[in-house]
């Protein structure tokens, strides 16, 4: 049904109050809102928004408090699902012809240590695969934000978009600090140090993992990161 300018006021209003702040939750509830006061309409054509909100709906979540549970609740699960869609794409790089590929990047990458014996080549390669996925989401982000600042849509994050971000943040932290480690280690394990200095399996394999997790988060955001808005 299409709103008006003050029910449509009234419905970000409503959600606000609720401390609903993220795209897909507002947008779910503000849906809910909207087809649900068709529906009452159709039996009481003199209902108005305002009464409709605080008369059914509330009572329908079990007031302010179920509001907010059920907020939280969707919160959990947006950021579950986010999760296992990584570990099922990183998964899915072992299924069928992936498999191939996947064999094939990393015999090649096998390949190129094995030659050149350079570790520069695998440092670059490694951090390169994780700054990637971190530009992009960065991008990304201020695209989402102009849209937001453009618009005023009544929120201000997105939660697939965050945990994403979340995700590949904790991961270059991760590189950061396991390089100060693998540096420290050179220097006091003998064994370590061939292993990662002379061993091109080894390094192939530092490199294929740093490979899969750019494709994974690649494929994730192409998916499911948002950049424009929805609501009316």
């Amino acid at each position: 049904m299409k709103l008006s300018q003050e029910q449509h006021e009234q419905i970000v209003f409503h959600l606000q109050h609720l401390d609903i702040d993220s795209q897909e939750l507002f947008e779910e509830f503000y849906d809910h809102i909207v087809s649900s006061y068709e529906k009452h309409l159709q039996v009481n054509p003199d209902l108005s928004l305002k009464s409709h909100i605080w008369d059914y709906l509330q009572p329908e979540f079990g007031g302010v408090g179920g509001f907010k549970d059920v907020i939280k609740k969707h919160e959990k699960t947006i950021a579950w699902n986010v999760s296992k869609k990584i570990v099922i794409t990183a998964l899915s790089a072992f299924k069928g012809k992936n498999l191939l590929y996947s064999a094939g990047v990393f015999l090649s990458t096998w390949g190129l240590m094995a030659t050149s014996k350079n570790l520069t080549v695998m440092v670059g390669l490694i951090i390169a695969c994780f700054c990637i996925p971190m530009t992009i989401v960065i991008k990304k982000h201020y695209q989402f934000k102009k849209s937001l600042r453009e618009s005023n849509p009544g929120y201000y994050r997105n939660l697939r978009n965050g945990t994403i971000m979340l995700y590949t943040t904790l991961s270059l932290s991760t590189l950061y600090n396991l390089g100060h480690l693998v540096s420290k280690s050179l220097d006091s394990h003998a064994g370590f140090n061939h292993l990662y200095t002379q061993t091109a399996l080894f390094q192939a394999t530092l490199i294929g993992l740093a490979i899969l997790y750019c494709y994974t988060m690649l494929t994730v955001m192409k998916h499911d990161f948002k950049t424009k808005l929805l609501t009316t």
